[in-house]
């Protein structure tokens, strides 16, 4: 079975079309959510996003989309791991 290659940039372009604002504005709400997750002390909640492969200190929006779609594309739920 071909692996399908997960385009984040445009899943936010076409989250941005679907909801009428600025691809910014998603990345940036993106963003904001992410730090909330990041900032949360729970332990557990630490590991999973130590888990999130990134190129930089913490991970882009693009990078936790990818993250994400591939688990769930492979019925793996992310957050249980």
């Amino acid at each position: 079975m071909k692996k399908k290659k997960i385009d984040a940039e445009r899943a936010i372009q076409m989250i941005a079309l679907r909801e009428g604002k600025s691809v910014k504005y998603i990345r940036d709400h993106i963003k904001i959510a992410m730090l909330a997750g990041m900032c949360n002390p729970d332990p557990a909640v630490q590991e999973r996003w130590k888990k999130i492969p990134c190129k930089g200190e913490v991970p882009t929006p693009e990078e936790v989309i990818t993250y994400i779609a591939t688990h769930v594309d492979a019925g793996i739920n992310p957050f249980e791991l």
